[in-house]
């Protein structure tokens, strides 16, 4: 994340629909983005912090099904700050 403060978070989400917008790209392509960065994401990077832990252990809970319900809901606050 480009922003050092997670209040910058939905303004750097909106700022990428606002580009896949532009690409043509749907809001399934962009959740099945969504979904593809957090498996790299939970992959790769280890949690700092007891927030980042948590998501963490969410996510590997998470079904297929339940990762795309947390891609929309990432796409949906980032869709708020699009304009």
């Amino acid at each position: 994340m480009a922003g050092d403060n997670v209040s910058d978070f939905p303004e750097e989400v909106a700022q990428t629909i606002r580009d896949g917008l532009k690409h043509g790209l749907t809001e399934e392509q962009m959740v099945q983005g969504i979904v593809s960065l957090g498996n790299l994401a939970n992959y790769f990077v280890r949690p700092d912090t007891v927030e980042e832990a948590f998501v963490k252990q969410m996510w590997d809970a998470a079904t297929k099904e339940e990762r795309e319900t947390l891609a929309r809901i990432v796409l949906r606050i980032g869709k708020r700050k699009v304009h």
